[in-house]
């Protein structure tokens, strides 16, 4: 069950009012039930999972805390120096690892199997062949839990957080379990910490009709981005790229620009649902996508573009990666030796390259999403290491920085790297994407815009044009978004304006959106990961 799916609509009213119905403090459970109900329907085989990682972290938190807890109370004994009193906390903090690396191991260990076995069918049903079982796995009997790679690091940042002592452990099992499988946010995120998300879940969650207003317009807004924007564009970019060897030059081009569009739409459209959904509760979810397309190099790209996940892996592999004895090794060896630059290159290769493997494999499986990750490792040292001369190379060419042109061509510069990323990942192979960057720079066809050629891979003249269109609102919307709130103006309106511009979208929605015959609205991009 997602988003987009009547039933889901159904639901969604359901739960909106037994929780208004429910008393105030008994609110949370409301969620907690929908939220089990909501994960059961999606598939009950998938509910042992959920059930094992979530108490397995709780446990595990539970008892790294009351450690903690013990050591604060013979921290409070009367005569402790300082040094007695740093000695209790090393202790705590031992006896605590074991902990936090058995949870580790036990949680890691099941989002790998469940993510990463099929690439291990092939040996295993060897190994069943060869000792004379009949058996044999299939990839359709792995079963990939909805959500594991969402809920598994909110999980873990949670039991880093107490490890760390960043958050104080949660004492009810119910209360962790919510956190965890809250459904708003379990199909695609944004991946919460517990000291935020957590803390939202225990507020008094009392009813604003302000609120649940702009929450059911950023549902509706995130309907327009996927249901006439996504859906309509992937058309066009899956034929293309499946039939690979008919198209050529400008269609790629046309296909991987419209790639970008559909990656933004799909997924912060999920996003515009899923902070919709949960405000229509008064709980607010972090913002996953803050004007990406807006970025002056790849850096900042990646700290608008999924900041939840970009801020999971630098808090819980970069930081830890770049105060590692290692790389506190290298700096040692290289400080002195070589020029600044080169100094930075060698402190960042190790972090970057190792949180953007992981982030790749993260995004998914296989020889693509590794390059993927080698590729924007490579993309980010460039960005570090030669930022500042290509910026002073600039200056003494005498272009002015401030310019709204130049910031133009950096946000134009950006966006084709991210382009170039998506071309690693969307065809399907990286000897097809090898193909296609051959083609596009061997093949120069300018005459498909006019000759009618670009109409057939699925969208006619009318379906292009509404497309772009989509695209260029999306881009209004975005710009005017980062000088005020569009809600907060649509709310100012006389009220026969606020409900023209509702029934509009709602309308928008209903006779531009993808639907008929063959078409299955039943999933987001991101929900592979």
């Amino acid at each position: 069950m997602t988003f987009i799916q009547v039933k889901f609509l159904i639901f969604l009213i359901m739960i909106f009012f037994a929780f208004y119905i429910c008393p105030i403090k008994y609110r949370w459970i409301v969620l907690l039930c929908s939220s089990i109900v909501f994960y059961a329907i999606a598939g009950i085989k998938y509910l042992p999972f959920i059930f094992v990682t979530s108490f397995s972290v709780y446990l595990a938190g539970r008892k790294m805390g009351r450690i903690y807890d013990e050591q604060e109370e013979a921290a409070k004994k009367e005569g402790l120096s300082r040094k007695e009193k740093k000695e209790l906390k090393e202790q705590a903090k031992a006896k605590c690892k074991g902990t936090l690396l058995l949870a580790l191991i036990i949680n890691l260990g099941i989002l790998i199997i469940c993510k990463y076995m099929k690439f291990f069918i092939g040996p295993i049903n060897g190994l069943l062949q060869s000792s004379g079982s009949a058996r044999q796995l299939t990839a359709q009997s792995i079963i990939v839990p909805l959500g594991i790679s969402y809920y598994t690091f909110s999980a873990l940042s949670y039991l880093l957080d107490v490890y760390w002592r960043r958050v104080t452990w949660e004492h009810s099992y119910p209360r962790f379990l919510l956190y965890l499988i809250y459904f708003p946010h379990i199909l695609q995120g944004p991946i919460e910490r517990y000291g935020r998300l957590g803390e939202r879940l225990k507020q008094e969650l009392r009813f604003d009709y302000k609120r649940v207003t702009f929450g059911v317009q950023l549902i509706v807004w995130g309907f327009i981005k996927k249901l006439i924007i996504a859906d309509r564009l992937t058309i066009f970019i899956t034929k293309v790229y499946n039939d690979y060897e008919r198209a050529n030059g400008l269609l790629f081009v046309i296909a991987a620009l419209f790639d970008v569009a559909y990656i933004y739409a799909d997924f912060s459209g999920c996003m515009d649902m899923a902070r919709g959904i949960s405000q229509i509760f008064g709980v607010e979810l972090d913002l996953n996508f803050d004007h990406p397309f807006s970025s002056k190099n790849i850096a900042e790209f990646w700290r608008r573009w999924h900041v939840t996940l970009g801020e999971w892996f630098r808090d819980y592999v970069y930081y830890p990666v770049s105060t590692s004895k290692l790389v506190k090794n290298i700096g040692r060896k290289t400080r002195n030796k070589w020029s600044p630059r080169f100094y930075r290159l060698a402190m960042n290769i190790v972090p970057i390259t190792v949180t953007w493997i992981l982030t790749g494999l993260w995004h998914g499986t296989g020889k693509t999403y590794l390059a993927w990750g080698i590729y924007y490792a490579f993309m980010l040292l460039i960005s570090s290491t030669f930022g500042e001369d290509l910026h002073q190379l600039a200056v003494k060419c005498r272009i002015n920085t401030e310019t709204m042109s130049w910031q133009l061509f950096q946000m134009v510069r950006t966006t084709l790297i991210f382009a170039g990323g998506r071309m690693l990942t969307s065809p399907g192979g990286l000897w097809k994407t090898k193909y296609i960057v051959k083609n596009i720079l061997t093949t120069f066809n300018p005459w498909v815009l006019t000759d009618g050629s670009l109409y057939s891979y699925g969208l006619d003249a009318y379906a292009v044009v509404l497309s772009i269109t989509g695209i260029a609102l999306m881009g209004v919307v975005g710009r005017y978004q980062k000088k005020a709130s569009i809600r907060e103006c649509i709310a100012a309106q006389g009220i026969v304006f606020r409900w023209l511009v509702y029934l509009g979208a709602v309308l928008a929605v209903i006779i531009f959106g993808i639907y008929g015959p063959g078409y299955s609205a039943s999933s987001f991009v991101y929900m592979a990961y």
